[in-house]
């Protein structure tokens, strides 16, 4: 009796920490001016107005039908918050959010931001309030961050091979040979990845005129990490974006502990351009 009652007491103990740290991230980012946003876990989508996006998400999913509806639980924030910015012309700069997620068979909790502006140094500052964040609330130290942007591939790639599933899958593994053998010796994506990593940045700026601004960014923001003082900064040029919004800058960041991002996010359009960055919570004690 005294062993149970003593598991209850941990439990409860787990359920108020957890729930505490919730509420210390959104009384956080409140008082740094982000407006809160709570949406409900269960989306609504109607079957004559599914985007592209809408439908290759929905493998991942869990989904039934209600009359002439779809229903979905949440899978993803971001695309909850463009879809409900568009409908209701969500009219504030910046918000923050925790809630969880759920991809098929897997739950996840986020806490998260959006910035809707276009400028850089917002959106660096906001980045780096989710860092400090990680790092003075969670107790977090990120070891290896991720720079990829996500206009370089539509560069490089013809719209064909950008929709071709063999392309994506090839890109996806990285495998030169492969696209060696599909894409040809001569293509640009087969000869920037025949670059050693650490060259291929300038490689594709040295190369190809067109990815001069797309490059740059990349050092811009690569610069803005290593003021944060993490330890390894490299760029992912061969990136997909998972959903058509993305259009810009993609970071991804991890820990010694975590071998999934612990914080990921970008540059999207909602319906104008913006940026968010969500702390993923799974790896974490929660």
């Amino acid at each position: 009796m005294r062993k149970r009652l003593m598991l209850f007491e941990q439990n409860n103990q787990h359920i108020l920490d957890k729930k505490h740290q919730e509420w210390e991230f959104l009384h956080h980012f409140h008082h740094l001016g982000y407006d809160l946003l709570d949406l409900s876990i269960l989306e609504e989508f109607r079957w004559d107005s599914l985007s592209p996006d809408d439908l290759k998400s929905m493998t991942n999913r869990y989904t039934w039908q209600a009359n002439d509806s779809l229903l979905s639980i949440r899978s993803d924030w971001t695309d909850a918050i463009v879809r409900y910015r568009k409908k209701y012309k969500l009219k504030t700069d910046k918000i923050a959010y925790s809630g969880p997620v759920y991809s098929y068979n897997k739950e996840r909790m986020q806490f998260g931001m959006e910035i809707f502006s276009e400028d850089i140094d917002t959106q660096q500052s906001s980045m780096k309030d989710l860092l400090d964040y990680l790092q003075t609330h969670l107790k977090q130290t990120v070891s290896v961050a991720v720079i990829s942007h996500y206009s370089l591939l539509k560069r490089l790639l013809s719209k064909d091979e950008l929709q071709d599933p063999e392309v994506r899958h090839l890109l996806r593994e990285r495998n030169l040979d492969g696209l060696t053998k599909y894409l040809g010796q001569t293509h640009p994506v087969v000869q920037l990845m025949s670059q050693p990593v650490p060259d291929q940045l300038h490689f594709a700026r040295d190369q190809f005129p067109d990815l001069k601004d797309p490059v740059n960014e990349i050092i811009n923001w690569r610069n803005a990490l290593e003021e944060k003082n993490i330890p390894i900064v490299y760029s992912d040029l061969f990136s997909l974006p998972a959903q058509s919004y993305y259009k810009g800058i993609f970071l991804q960041f991890y820990t010694d502990q975590t071998v999934e991002p612990i914080v990921t996010g970008g540059q999207y359009s909602s319906p104008t351009k913006a940026f968010g960055m969500a702390i993923n919570l799974t790896d974490l004690t929660y």
